[in-house]
């Protein structure tokens, strides 16, 4: 064999490999989205699948009986006939379309409110898994193009795909009768229609092929696009972009890029219109054929006057049924190859292992948080975050950490809270390795602020009440947490007290100032009620009488608790029992605010040069 035609059979035995691996994902797809279908609503499912299977057989019985209301007519040529012989099949005939177009009634509404509800499993599913994943994953950009392909088109696929597969079941129905019918007339007549639908099915799909991947492509843009949108439409970047004057050139941006998807969405559709058009003369052609054939027929004296109404109906509804059909196999690939994407990501991994089984953590945490030699570099990240790192915590404590932007302090809360785990050491609570924790254990005894706090647009009760949801909600501990946040005033002063709304995305809702949100952030910690507190600049957004009255009521309300307080706020730090100052991920100085000073080291320059700036 030379060394052509031996390459020539490894491309054909590749080419097959992946036809058979994309049928594989077709049909892991299909039934994925079947099962998530049956799990939405099961007794809708098999209500629109009877709503579809069952009329579909009306269709080959009325061409059946059209042929013999046609005949009966012919033969009174010859023989006399009354009426009363055509009105059991004129009746008939009349039951049966009212039949189809009820049940055409019933599967429209069902068809809309059943994909109501596979698009709320669709995204009950989304949302759990965006919401439980590791962060490592977040520190990918291709983890966003992979969030933002499989919340695309989520609102809509997944149910016209479940009704283009029940759709297909009945159009699948009255093919077989309708085929049945015209292979007892003349086989040739199913050639016909055979030649007639294969060029759209083999067009189609390579059409798809293409669309898939346009998209993949584009998302990354498509992404930026929706970035630049809501950058020019949102509250919390509507000032600057006002101040500085951004509109003009984040609106040309997003108009450019607009418009390069535009130009090669219709590159591609113009492709497809080529192939439509093709489709369309090769289905043309075999129609006419199949007609000329059945002309021949009926001149020949070979077909009845029925027979040849019911070839010439059977052909005009297999063709459409083949239509139908061609149609809804071209749907189901291009969901699938869409949905597979949305699969794809439900399937994605957590990083991080979880024990099986777990080591529960002890009630009382007696040996309190302890950081051992940890080393840790951010996924993707080239320098170390923590280098060698050692703290000890020790029940009832309250340690301040401090240090420059980067020095490692927040990283050291996440390997905490394990949103991270190290790359070398450990970290332990009450004696337990982290690793060895139900991650969700371990979170529900740690209650924390971060500086990046999180605003919930609810009600102020709700605001505090998501600090501790598996409880039942008292309101004298939720205005005892407001209390100790300073927050009660905020909420005295709003029209409908606990049961206002706060901020402007709904109607009705009060606009708060920065401090006034962090003092709802933090009555959520209190609330809470945790073994740890941790405290990321807790008080940044507050004035120092604020900030000096909630710290004096902080130390008091830790009462046993450990507490972890990052700030740059040396007038905050000094209440703490230790101060660690962390430098180059590892920390550089422990002790007291006095023991520090008396020191002379970093944390004595750095709170110089803070207290320089108030003399």
């Amino acid at each position: 064999m030379t060394g052509t035609a031996a390459g020539g059979l490894d491309v054909k035995a590749g080419r097959e490999r992946r036809r058979r691996r994309e049928r594989r994902k077709l049909g892991t797809t299909i039934r994925r989205t079947l099962e998530m279908a049956w799990q939405a609503d099961p007794r809708t499912l098999v209500f629109v699948v009877l709503l579809s299977v069952v009329p579909a057989v009306i269709p080959p019985v009325m061409v059946l009986l059209a042929k013999r209301l046609v005949d009966l007519i012919a033969a009174a040529q010859l023989r006399p006939v009354t009426g009363r012989d055509l009105m059991p099949t004129v009746v008939a005939l009349g039951v049966l379309a009212a039949g189809q177009r009820v049940a055409g009634s019933f599967n429209g509404t069902r068809q809309e409110l059943f994909g109501r509800r596979v698009y709320l499993e669709a995204e009950r599913r989304f949302l759990r898994q965006a919401a439980t994943v590791d962060l490592g994953h977040f520190d990918n950009s291709d983890w966003h193009d992979r969030v933002a392909r499989a919340q695309r088109d989520m609102s809509w696929r997944p149910g016209q795909m479940t009704w283009a597969l029940v759709g297909m079941a009945g159009n699948v129905v009255s093919l077989v009768g309708m085929l049945g019918i015209l292979f007892s007339l003349h086989p040739v007549l199913v050639l016909l229609v055979l030649i007639s639908i294969a060029p759209v099915l083999v067009m189609q799909h390579r059409v798809n092929r293409q669309v898939y991947s346009f998209w993949w492509v584009e998302t990354p843009e498509d992404r930026e696009r929706t970035y630049l949108s809501e950058l020019l439409s949102q509250p919390r970047t509507a000032k600057e972009i006002r101040s500085f004057n951004l509109v003009g050139y984040l609106g040309a941006r997003h108009r450019q890029l607009g418009q390069n998807h535009y130009d090669k969405l219709r590159r591609l559709y113009r492709l497809y219109d080529r192939y439509a058009a093709f489709t369309g003369l090769v289905a043309g052609a075999s129609l006419a054929a199949a007609y000329a054939f059945v002309g021949q027929r009926g001149i020949a004296g070979d077909l009845t006057p029925g027979a040849l109404t019911a070839v010439i109906a059977a052909f005009a509804s297999v063709t459409q049924q083949l239509t139908l059909i061609t149609q809804s196999l071209v749907v189901l690939d291009q969901h699938a190859t869409f949905l597979d994407d949305y699969f794809s990501f439900l399937a994605i991994e957590q990083l991080l292992p979880v024990a099986d089984p777990p080591t529960p953590l002890p009630k009382s945490l007696d040996d309190g948080i302890r950081f051992e030699q940890v080393d840790f570099t951010y996924p993707g990240g080239t320098e170390p975050a923590l280098a060698g790192l050692d703290l000890h915590v020790r029940p009832g404590e309250l340690v301040a950490l401090v240090g420059d932007n980067g020095a490692g302090k927040t990283s050291l809360v996440k390997l905490l809270l394990r949103f991270y785990d190290t790359d070398a050491g450990t970290v332990r609570v009450g004696g337990v390795d982290v690793r060895d924790v139900d991650p969700l254990e371990l979170r529900a005894r740690i209650g924390i602020l971060f500086q990046d706090f999180a605003t919930y647009e609810l009600t102020a009760r709700d605001n505090v009440v998501l600090g501790r949801t598996e409880i039942d909600v008292e309101d004298d501990n939720v205005e005892a947490a407001l209390e100790s946040a300073r927050a009660m005033t905020v909420v005295q002063r709003l029209r409908d007290g606990l049961d206002s709304k706060v901020g402007r995305l709904f109607d009705g809702g009060h606009d708060l100032s920065g401090g006034e949100w962090q003092r709802l952030a933090l009555a959520r910690l209190m609330y809470r009620d945790a073994d740890i507190w941790i405290l990321d600049e807790p008080t940044s957004a507050l004035d120092p009488e604020a900030e000096a009255a909630i710290f004096s009521e902080l130390r008091e309300n830790l009462e046993g608790r450990m507490g972890l307080v990052i700030s740059h706020r040396f007038s905050t730090v000094r209440i703490a029992d230790r101060i660690a100052v962390i430098n180059d991920g590892r920390v550089q100085e422990l002790g007291t605010h006095a023991e520090l000073l008396a020191n002379g080291g970093r944390y004595a320059e750095l709170f110089e040069l803070q207290a320089a700036g108030y003399r």
